[in-house]
């Protein structure tokens, strides 16, 4: 994800949303301590933390990366206590089965699905397509800001055979080489790194674990 944000600076957003798997038993628990961190704005440190340490997810190990941030260890500690960001990690796993991201990590540019790891090279295709058609969007007078919003139209909410008039089976718009199919996966409160007005918004389902 650095490097892609790093090939196509200022048009990349990646939003980052939880699925900690049920075989993973210290998944969860990890999940929550990143709101935690989240909650007093080392989100992204924190992440990273984790996954230089997926063997090391006890809670003393939590507790432990969390002073390492310099965090308010008091108030981290606490909101594991009482499971203070269980229902946002249970919102994510429920939007995740919907989209049927069902393994991690699994990925929607622009509501384009791609699972499990992928080459550079897989995304940069993809993204290149999602700044050609956001560029018509553009000249037809979108907002910047309201691109993913726009586009977010177009997508289906779930899996399944294509209804009458489902806009997900349309023909391909302008700048996108194949049909494919669109899920609608919103940014909602998730963490996020890049310009909000981004021209192609990656959604990253993922565990710790």
């Amino acid at each position: 994800m650095k490097e892609l944000q790093k090939e196509f600076p200022g048009q990349v957003r990646i939003v980052f949303k939880h699925n900690p798997l049920p075989f993973h038993q210290d998944a969860q628990l990890a999940a929550e301590a990143t709101l935690a961190a989240n909650e007093q704005g080392k989100f992204w440190e924190y992440h990273d933390k984790l996954f230089e340490n997926q063997k090391a997810l006890k809670r003393e190990n939590l507790d432990q990366y969390a002073k390492d941030l310099g965090l308010d260890e008091g108030k981290f500690k606490k909101a594991l206590d009482e499971g203070k960001f269980k229902n946002p990690i249970d919102a994510d796993k429920k939007l995740a089965q919907q989209v049927g991201a069902r393994g991690t990590p699994a990925f929607f540019v622009n509501g384009r699905p791609l699972s499990g790891a992928q080459q550079k090279d897989a995304f940069a295709k993809i993204i290149r397509e999602e700044i050609a058609y956001a560029e018509t969007l553009l000249k037809k007078g979108t907002p910047a800001g309201r691109l993913y919003t726009e586009i977010m139209k177009e997508a289906k909410t779930s899996p399944g055979p294509a209804q009458a008039g489902d806009p997900s089976k349309r023909p391909p718009a302008a700048g996108r080489a194949a049909e494919g199919e669109l899920y609608k996966v919103a940014v909602g409160g998730s963490p996020f790194k890049g310009p909000k007005d981004a021209k192609v918004t990656i959604i990253e389902f993922s565990d710790f674990q």
